[in-house]
């Protein structure tokens, strides 16, 4: 898999902080689960049509946080100079009218983006 680097940080640790900061509120007690996907891991030609074959979805959010009364809160994580991409859109756009919401947050640094996340779901509690 190749890894970006943005302001000297690979980009995969922005979602592992927020995962870290996720997994602690769930440790606290809060009633929150939290999973997280690497849709844009490079793949063989082969590992491609297996993740397809079973489920990986070009677009879908970075982080899922389900929450209590069956609420699924999910968020598209971006790096300084990030943007979605068009199956991001699409598939957003799908989410969003079927109910679901999505949340694009972009943040200089991982600690700046687990803020920003923790924030989100702490004000929806």
């Amino acid at each position: 898999m190749e890894t970006r680097i943005v302001n000297n940080i690979p980009e995969w640790r922005y979602q592992a902080a927020v995962i870290a900061r996720l997994h602690a509120m769930e440790d606290e007690g809060l009633p929150i689960a939290c999973a997280g996907d690497m849709n844009r891991a490079k793949r063989s030609r082969r590992e491609r049509m297996e993740a397809k074959v079973t489920g990986l979805t070009a677009g879908e959010p970075d982080v899922r946080v389900y929450m209590t009364r069956a609420r699924l809160l999910s968020f598209e994580l971006k790096t300084p100079k990030g943007s979605r991409s068009k199956a991001q859109r699409d598939r957003h756009k799908l989410l969003a009218a079927l109910g679901f919401e999505i949340i694009t947050i972009k943040a200089t640094t991982p600690e700046e983006l687990a803020d920003l996340v923790e924030a989100e779901v702490r004000a929806r509690l």
